[in-house]
């Protein structure tokens, strides 16, 4: 008999946005592992079946990528075995003449989970990590790289990193020094702790790279009892930043664009 296979979500809880007068009223947030692409998919399949070569994987997944994008362009639907693909077009139009207002309109893509991968998901066993987030409106905004100006999560080694947000001025509970900042490898979980901020501000953090930390896929976590100039928390806050950080060159997508960005956490996304 077939072993039924089980997966876990480890999620938290924080405030709801959607009903900020209730305060009793969370929403979950999964906590993800890592962000994986096609070479992780590509060597996890070599390992499983060994008869596959990794550069051929590599190559024809590509390939399937580059012409889903452009049958989508072309105004078609596409399904695949884990999502539809189909055009779009957001916005308002004013009367019966069809302008197209850039202002206004934008193109986009719909992509909704197919039911193959909906049924995956129900193999999800989801279980609380006994973590609350009352974050209280404090959010990492922005990570800027100031050796390189850039702002796609990706780091140089030995730099000096920008952060900017609300409510991010990392203390200790007794309102002294530095809370706790550090990066947490997103495929080991191991962290490596920021001993010293040039800027803790707020709205500001300002800090080194270690330049011995190894190359990879990183967190960033802020812990404080930070919440106004006059005021403490009882209990630490935990700040993730959602966007991915890379220790080196950022990975890239088949078409040269940086990976990174936001998760999203609803069924169907709309990119534009």
């Amino acid at each position: 008999m077939a072993e039924t296979k089980e997966y876990v979500w480890m999620f938290d809880l924080q405030d709801n946005p959607m009903t900020k007068d209730v305060k009793e009223d969370r929403v979950a947030k999964v906590r993800t592992l890592r962000s994986v692409n096609i070479e992780d998919i590509a060597r996890d399949i070599v390992r499983e079946r060994t008869e596959y070569r990794l550069d051929t994987i590599i190559g024809i997944a590509n390939l399937i990528d580059e012409k889903i994008r452009q049958f989508v362009c072309q105004g078609n639907t596409v399904v695949t075995g884990s999502a539809q693909y189909s055009p779009s077009i957001t916005g308002v139009f004013t009367g019966d003449t069809g302008t197209f207002d850039a202002a206004v309109n934008a193109l986009g893509v719909n992509i909704v989970p197919s039911k193959a991968l909906r049924d995956e998901v129900q193999k999800v066993r989801p279980e609380f990590t006994g973590r609350v987030k009352d974050l209280g409106g404090a959010r990492i905004g922005l990570v800027k790289d100031t050796v390189t100006g850039r702002t796609d999560g990706s780091l140089s080694p030995g730099g000096i990193v920008e952060v900017t947000g609300n409510k991010i001025r990392s203390i200790n509970a007794d309102g002294t020094a530095m809370g706790k900042v550090v990066l947490v490898n997103t495929e080991t979980q191991a962290e490596t702790d920021i001993t010293s901020l040039a800027i803790n501000d707020p709205s500001r953090l300002m800090f080194a790279i270690p330049a011995s930390l190894p190359q990879g896929t990183y967190r960033l976590r802020v812990e404080t009892y930070f919440s106004n100039a006059s005021t403490r928390l009882k209990s630490s806050r935990v700040i993730d930043y959602e966007q991915d950080l890379y220790v080196g060159q950022a990975p890239t997508t088949p078409s040269g664009e940086q990976t990174g960005g936001d998760d999203d956490d609803s069924g169907q996304g709309t990119f534009g």
